[in-house]
């Protein structure tokens, strides 16, 4: 399949194949896109796993995925800049491994990256918690706070989640996830009618046929 970023500069060409080969593994065992981690961790740190979100002198994010001291690792942030690109794979597939089976596009997989506590909500949600108030977050990501009025409303994260997604990859980052929701509904319909109808199964064999023709493409 079409990793995009696979060949990234910020990837060290040593390790570019077994980096890509990591993110294809972790993929399929949180049942998510390969490209939505692909995506998720160039718009945090461009792939670099040494970037630094450093604010007032004071570094509050750090690696592949940008963890902070409320990521839970020890000594995080600056404790993530010992570990290299393939190390750091490790921590992305931990970080996401409570969420394994529940994230069903892009927008999942930065929503929990970005603010785990949001997933669920609708667009008038505000980025908020009783120990993060809604301007210190507004503060800190100022990109997203579109509107400029202090706080970060779901629709806003939203909106810049598709604006910031590079024209290049979004038909690889938004279009599968679609294709492959659609592809799951296609197959319960035509299980159903099998269960209900057993003498269909010679007409429902195309519907099966094309189902497994789209899970196989995603091998190559």
């Amino acid at each position: 399949m079409n990793l995009i970023y696979s060949d990234h500069p910020n990837i060290p060409v040593a390790v570019r194949t077994a980096f890509a080969q990591k993110v294809i593994d972790i993929a399929a065992w949180l049942n998510i896109d390969p490209n939505w981690l692909m995506q998720v961790m160039y718009a945090e740190s461009r792939l670099n796993s040494q970037a630094k979100n450093i604010q007032h002198g004071r570094l509050i994010a750090a690696g592949l995925l940008q963890w902070t001291k409320a990521s839970g690792i020890a000594g995080a942030p600056l404790s993530i800049l010992k570990y290299n690109h393939l190390q750091q794979l490790d921590l992305v597939k931990a970080y996401f491994a409570p969420y394994r089976g529940k994230m069903h596009s892009y927008f999942d997989v930065y929503l929990i990256t970005f603010f785990p506590s949001a997933v669920g909500q609708d667009d008038q949600y505000v980025f908020a918690t009783s120990k993060l108030p809604a301007s210190l977050i507004a503060t800190q990501n100022p990109a997203i706070d579109t509107v400029k009025d202090g706080k970060i409303t779901m629709a806003e994260f939203k909106e810049y989640v598709r604006n910031s997604t590079p024209h290049g990859v979004r038909d690889f980052v938004f279009a599968t996830g679609q294709l492959a929701k659609d592809v799951k509904q296609k197959t319960t319909k035509v299980f159903t009618a099998i269960k209900e109808n057993p003498d269909t199964l010679g007409e429902a064999a195309a519907g099966i046929g094309t189902i497994l023709a789209f899970f196989f493409s995603f091998a190559i």
